[in-house]
């Protein structure tokens, strides 16, 4: 979120993260910023999975 509270694209360094457990509370903010504004129509909720590899072995 920009300093003048709207959203901005941002690369995936960007990104903001959350704990699973938020999910439902960030569907609603997503419904209701959708509802408000027609230019974050493409805002998404992305599930990240990361694989751990040791490079040092």
């Amino acid at each position: 979120m920009a300093e003048n509270k709207e959203f901005a694209l941002v690369g995936i360094n960007k990104a903001s993260v959350y704990p699973e457990s938020e999910l439902a509370m960030l569907k609603a903010l997503k419904n209701e910023l959708q509802e408000q504004k027609e230019q974050i129509s493409n805002l998404r909720i992305i599930k990240i999975t990361l694989t751990e590899t040791d490079h040092f072995a």
